[in-house]
């Protein structure tokens, strides 16, 4: 017996994006302040936290003990330096919502880059100073 093939149709959905007018940017700023204010009372945001406070005691005690408990190896001065920037990089993201509530209130407009993480070596090497300061 032969069986017949069975198509679906795939529906597309269309939003078109308002332009934005210049009367609108007190209500963008404060729908984007409301937006980072739910997002860190959301349930979702409390489970994105507890990972990164586990992922930042995790690395720190790697960087404290230069010994990584889940492998069971001593951690060279590289591997050290890189669970630093590992710590940075989760310290900010963690602060992400309102670092960047914090920008648009005192701006008055949001950030172009959302981008948590270093874009360039410069600001690793930047950010690794600073640590190293502590």
């Amino acid at each position: 017996m032969i069986k017949k093939k069975t198509t679906k149709k795939i529906q597309t959905v269309v939003y078109t994006v308002p332009v934005k007018k210049e009367s609108d940017e007190p209500k963008d700023k404060a729908r984007i302040i409301n937006a980072l204010n739910s997002l860190q009372a959301s349930e979702g945001w409390a489970i994105i936290v507890k990972i990164l406070d586990d992922n930042i005691n995790y690395l720190e005690k790697c960087i404290l003990d230069k010994f990584d408990p889940v492998t069971q190896q001593t951690l060279s001065e590289t591997e050290i330096d890189m669970a630093r920037i590992k710590r940075n990089l989760n310290i900010e993201l963690k602060n992400t919502p309102e670092k960047y509530r914090k920008v648009v209130e005192d701006t008055g407009t949001k950030e172009e880059t959302y981008d948590p993480y270093y874009q360039t070596k410069n600001e690793i090497d930047l950010a690794t100073l600073k640590e190293n300061r502590r």
